[in-house]
């Protein structure tokens, strides 16, 4: 791809004017950043800099945890791995659950998206929301790199987690982990590296499959890495992961093709990308009411390949239901329909629907 100079100084000057906006986290545009800015600009403007200043790149890679409470919704509390008069400092309350969300390439904890998460579970009760900040790792334009670097990150990870169980007493069972896109293979490798324990909960969002699908399980999020598995993959035609074998549960909205509301009604997201974030959008709405996306079971995943799911009906009654909190754990393939326009949901009913062409071959 190729840019001017006077385009790169445009994108250059975007990012600096966003790197001086106050640290506002709120699910609105004007309080949060939209992926479009990062994935523009940031990918650009820090390989660019980098290039032209190799010691601009980060000696040691680090993550960072941006703590969110009823008592500081907005504003982050920032915890680092070994620091216990920081953390018992913070409003974290080991009586209430925690709750991990881990962002996807070139993603970073002040997007519209992670808001939306961190906004939907304070809404709906106490709880230690922690947004992991990857970007060290993930503003990177090299996403074979990063791929290489997911041990290494998912290790930091879950070295923060034992830091808490350790100075909080907080169960490794009450904690779940929210990853979206590269984020999920991240929650997985923790779950790997966390044994004999065990994370109570993996949420899913459309992991990332173009690299990842022909990587061996140990590499990858599988079953086994918590107690309880639950993927949500909305994008199989492009950027996520076209098979059942990552969960207990594996849910496909649309038939994991193209999402009524794309592109784009969240306006968070470029609009290739829209198909992609559903999943996370979804989740947040099943946050909001456990009983918004009722499912029905397939026999398989040949059934949602070749949309064979179904009551024989037009519209059959929900057997299942996607996301909510706390997990109830299923196990199976599972197909839902959403609406083109929030709330996405049908609730009880499960709408049985042609598919749609993925939203990079609409625009």
């Amino acid at each position: 791809m190729k840019f001017s100079y006077f385009y790169y100084f445009c994108i250059v000057s975007v990012v600096a004017l966003y790197k001086n906006k106050a640290q506002i986290f709120q699910n609105q545009l004007g309080y949060c950043e939209p992926f479009t800015v990062e994935f523009i600009a940031g990918l650009v403007s820090k390989e660019a800099r980098q290039i032209l200043d190799p010691g601009s790149r980060p000696r040691q890679k680090q993550l960072r945890y941006d703590l969110f409470t009823r008592r500081n919704p907005y504003k982050r509390q920032l915890l680092l791995t070994g620091d216990r008069n920081r953390l018992l400092a913070s409003n974290f309350n080991a009586s209430w659950p925690v709750r991990l969300s881990i962002h996807g390439w070139n993603g970073q904890t002040t997007t519209c998206s992670n808001a939306a998460i961190k906004d939907a579970y304070l809404a709906r009760s106490d709880y230690n929301v922690i947004l992991v900040d990857w970007s060290d790792y993930s503003l990177d334009i090299n996403y074979f790199r990063v791929v290489t670097e997911i041990y290494e990150i998912a290790h930091q990870l879950t070295n923060f987690t034992r830091f808490l169980h350790n100075h909080t007493g907080t169960s490794f069972k009450d904690m779940y982990l929210i990853g979206h896109s590269a984020g999920c293979h991240i929650a997985g490798m923790a779950g790997k590296l966390l044994h004999p324990y065990k994370y109570g909960v993996i949420f899913a969002l459309d992991s990332s499959g173009p690299v990842h699908r022909s990587l061996d399980a140990k590499w990858r999020l599988a079953p086994t890495d918590a107690y309880y598995v639950e993927s949500i993959q909305s994008d199989v035609a492009l950027f996520g992961f076209p098979a059942d074998n990552l969960a207990h549960a594996s849910f496909y909205p649309n038939w994991g093709l193209g999402q009524p509301h794309c592109p784009n009604v969240t306006t968070m997201e470029p609009d290739f990308t829209c198909d992609h974030f559903g999943a996370l959008y979804y989740f947040v709405e099943s946050l909001q009411n456990p009983r918004a996306f009722g499912a029905v079971k397939c026999k398989n995943y040949e059934s949602i390949e070749n949309y064979k799911c179904g009551c024989g009906a037009r519209q059959c009654k929900a057997s299942d239901y996607m996301g909510g909190d706390p997990a109830v754990p299923k196990k199976g393939v599972f197909y839902f329909s959403t609406r083109a326009t929030m709330p996405f949901g049908y609730g009880d009913i499960c709408r049985m629907k042609r598919p749609i062409k993925s939203t990079i071959t609409r625009i």
